[in-house]
């Protein structure tokens, strides 16, 4: 998990107190969620679509949540395993209806839904690194994806959206809400954000929102 990032209390309370509303279904139970599964979102015109549960974090209350791309759904669409349980909702959204803003959402998960924060195969995730912190560096970048797996890659020198960051890693339909992530000195994660998308008809090159000040916004570790 991540260390503790003081924030926006309003903002904190507003994403805590969606969860604290959302009712047990009968759908909900048994249900267990990983880093990395691919999810679908229900519209409130009943349509769905497909994403990947990016990181998964604590809240002020103690309690999971998940972080998605913005784009794959609105405030309050359910959220569902591709079996059709419920696991929860979105409790807040970052996108402004244009890919050249943020792109990232927190997922409320419902009670007694089971979360595993673990990316299999790696280290704990152990605190997350700023844009400027990865401009700056230049890491190679890793993303896990429910359509495409595990890939990893350098920085890529193009155009990306205003709040975004581009890299060389698969990148296909239901990848949105990817966590993306670099490598620390001793294999522990640091993670950099949820994935948007990438550039058109480029399927090896995706573009991350990072997520250090959503997490300071959001009161998440």
């Amino acid at each position: 998990m991540f260390k503790k990032m003081a924030g926006s209390l309003l903002a904190a309370t507003a994403v805590v107190a969606a969860a604290a509303v959302l009712p047990a279904t009968a759908n909900a139970a048994p249900a267990t969620v990983s880093t990395g599964d691919k999810i679908a979102i229900r519209h409130a015109d009943g349509q769905n679509n497909t994403c990947t549960l990016g990181f998964v974090l604590t809240g002020t209350d103690n309690q999971d949540r998940g972080l998605i791309a913005g784009h794959c759904g609105d405030l309050h669409d359910e959220v569902m395993t591709l079996d059709g349980r419920t696991i929860g909702r979105i409790a807040a959204v970052e996108f402004p209806d244009t890919f050249n803003g943020p792109d990232t959402a927190v997922v409320s998960f419902l009670p007694g839904v089971t979360v595993d924060a673990a990316i299999e195969g790696v280290h704990p995730t152990v605190s997350a690194l700023t844009k400027d912190e990865v401009k700056r560096n230049g890491p190679v970048l890793c993303k896990l994806g429910s359509t495409t797996g595990l890939s990893c890659g350098p920085l890529a020198d193009i155009s990306a959206p205003a709040t975004m960051i581009a890299f060389h890693a698969a990148n296909e339909d239901g990848d949105s809400g990817s966590p993306v992530w670099a490598y620390g000195a001793n294999g522990e994660i640091l993670a950099v954000g949820t994935l948007s998308g990438g550039p058109h008809g480029n399927n090896n090159i995706a573009y991350v929102e990072p997520i250090a000040d959503y997490l300071k916004l959001w009161q998440l570790r």
